[in-house]
């Protein structure tokens, strides 16, 4: 059959279907794709707003359902006693377990606590925590490691000088290790809680040798019981009245789980005046142990005209030969005691620490006085320190001296708020978080503020500091008003920390990609209010407060 010619007719006809069909096209899909696009630039151009207000609490409360956080890997020398309890956030009472405990280790599946003697054989021993209640259930890898090495992730806890000084007791001790079981600051993962000076007595000759100085900043310090005998006849150091029994005041600690740690100086004398371990190493080393503790701040103090005697006596005599003594008697004992170094860096400890199994050593001077210097401190580590953190061996800028603490000057006085606003608090927590610093704080532990433990108590924050690859942040920016630091993490994904140096003015901070050595769309985490903040594909833009921070993880997508 022959086909029948189009008519002119329907060739319009035609015509008109076609425009009538792009008509309607861009009628209705035209302006879906405009939108997709207009979003697509604004997504990319939208600042994300990490401002923080005065006393504001970033961190949300923890969910009723288990978190286990902390560090996943654990260092233990073989044959010691080992104590460990798996922090876990979640409402109570929560049922815990671990697979793959090594024979003579066992768990207190109700308290979440590992106890017992680690094998002798040198190891890694994989483990699994598993930790649920009536909200549901958490687990979690973790590698036990049996080695030479201990503190694989920096240490953790509170430290009594900066909050109580010469007026130390017991009775604060035991109200730390309740805050750190009660407010949750032991579900995230801190672990130690230390003893500083002045818990020792002073003999009549160094009391009445006391300087003008030392009297001046113990003024109201009642010295009753604190004047007498230092040692026993057996040599033993004994403690004053305000430590009545030692062993049952770290058994109380050690009843959450938790550690606690003692100061002592290799001189005769602390910086304080009160009873040092010269001349006593030995056998100090083996009464802490006896007492149970966990850690050692060894200070300087009246040992450095010690040191320099020695110096001057024998030639070749080193500033590590001072220190190897006590680090070779505290590895004779049956548990682990960590070795904080506190020589304020003279002579580069970073150099010749970790080879006397020294688990960190402190790089300059206190900061308690000089608080408003952490970021001077924190770049030392970031800059010219970076190679020496490392598992099992970190560099420490001193402790985190948050909300109230005790002028130096007059210790006898009440406690005073640092001099930093509540945007330098996050910067300052923040710092120590990304440079892998020892994540000890420091405050007056009986007037802690809901706004303290918020700013302590970010699981997230802490999982950082204690990420087993140990990474140092890098500074990829830094001018008068921004800086940009980046953090490896063990999973691939990286951290990355926004500052505002300005402290009058609101700024916004670009970061890129290609700054940063990332590629590909990454999905943004605000660590400090813990929740997604989107994705981006190659900047993102960040408003923050005077002296302000934003802390994100990067993953990609």
């Amino acid at each position: 059959m022959t086909e029948k010619p189009k008519s002119l007719v329907h060739d319009y006809y035609g015509l008109f279907k076609e425009i009538l069909g792009l008509r309607k096209f861009f009628r209705f899909v035209a302006p879906l794709i405009l939108l997709l696009v207009i979003s697509c630039i604004s997504q990319k151009n939208k600042i994300y707003d990490s401002r923080i207000q005065e006393k504001e609490i970033l961190t949300p409360a923890p969910q009723k359902s288990p978190r286990i956080n902390g560090a996943k890997v654990y260092g233990v020398r073989p044959g010691k006693k080992i104590l460990y309890r798996i922090p876990c956030q979640g409402e109570r009472p929560i049922k815990f377990k671990a697979e793959g405990l090594p024979a003579g280790i066992h768990l207190n599946e109700e308290k979440g606590i590992i106890e017992g003697i680690s094998p002798i054989e040198k190891g890694e021993y994989q483990i699994t925590f598993v930790s649920e209640n009536k909200y549901g259930k958490d687990s979690r890898q973790f590698k036990l490691v049996v080695g030479d090495k201990i503190a694989l992730t920096p240490p953790t806890g509170w430290n009594s000088w900066g909050g109580h000084m010469v007026h130390v007791t017991d009775e604060i001790i035991r109200k730390a290790a309740d805050v750190f079981e009660n407010r949750g600051l032991a579900d995230v993962g801190f672990q130690y809680i230390g003893i500083d000076d002045c818990w020792m007595k002073t003999s009549p000759e160094m009391y009445a040798s006391r300087s003008e100085n030392i009297i001046k900043k113990h003024a109201s310090f009642n010295y009753d019981g604190i004047v007498g005998d230092i040692r026993d006849e057996e040599g033993n150091i004994i403690p004053n009245k305000n430590f009545p029994d030692m062993k049952a005041l770290t058994d109380y600690v050690h009843s959450f789980g938790l550690k606690a740690g003692l100061y002592s100086t290799p001189g005769p004398a602390t910086c304080q005046n009160f009873a040092g371990s010269y001349e006593h190493e030995k056998q100090d080393a083996e009464q802490y142990a006896k007492w149970g503790f966990d850690l050692l701040k060894y200070d300087q103090c009246s040992g450095g005209k010690i040191l320099k005697k020695l110096k001057e006596e024998n030639t070749g005599f080193q500033d590590k030969d001072f220190w190897k003594p006590m680090a070779e008697y505290l590895l004779q004992q049956d548990h682990d005691i960590l070795y904080n170094l506190c020589q304020y860096g003279q002579e580069e400890p970073w150099l010749w620490a970790p080879d006397l199994n020294i688990q960190s050593w402190r790089i300059g001077g206190d900061l308690n006085h000089n608080v408003n210097t952490y970021f001077d401190q924190a770049f030392r580590i970031a800059k010219e320190l970076r190679e020496f953190s490392k598992p099992g061996q970190w560099n420490d800028p001193d402790f985190m001296y948050i909300h109230r603490i005790k002028d130096v000057k007059k210790m006898g006085e009440p406690s005073e708020e640092i001099p930093l606003n509540t945007n330098q608090r996050y910067q300052y927590v923040t710092l120590w978080s990304i440079i892998s610093a020892p994540f000890f704080f420091s405050s007056d532990i009986q007037e802690i503020d809901d706004f303290t433990i918020g700013l302590l108590s970010n699981a997230d924050v802490f999982n950082i500091n204690q990420d087993e690859l140990g990474h140092v942040a890098k500074i990829i920016r830094d001018n008068e008003n921004e800086t940009i630091m980046i953090k490896n993490l063990a999973n691939g994904t990286k951290v990355l920390a926004l500052f505002n140096r300005n402290a009058s003015e609101e700024i916004t901070i670009n970061a890129n990609w290609a700054e940063l050595d990332l590629q590909g769309r990454q999905k943004v985490f605000d660590v400090w209010r813990q929740k997604v903040a989107g994705s981006k594909r190659d900047e993102i833009s960040v408003k923050l407060s005077p002296n302000g921070v934003g802390l994100f993880i990067l993953s990609k997508q």
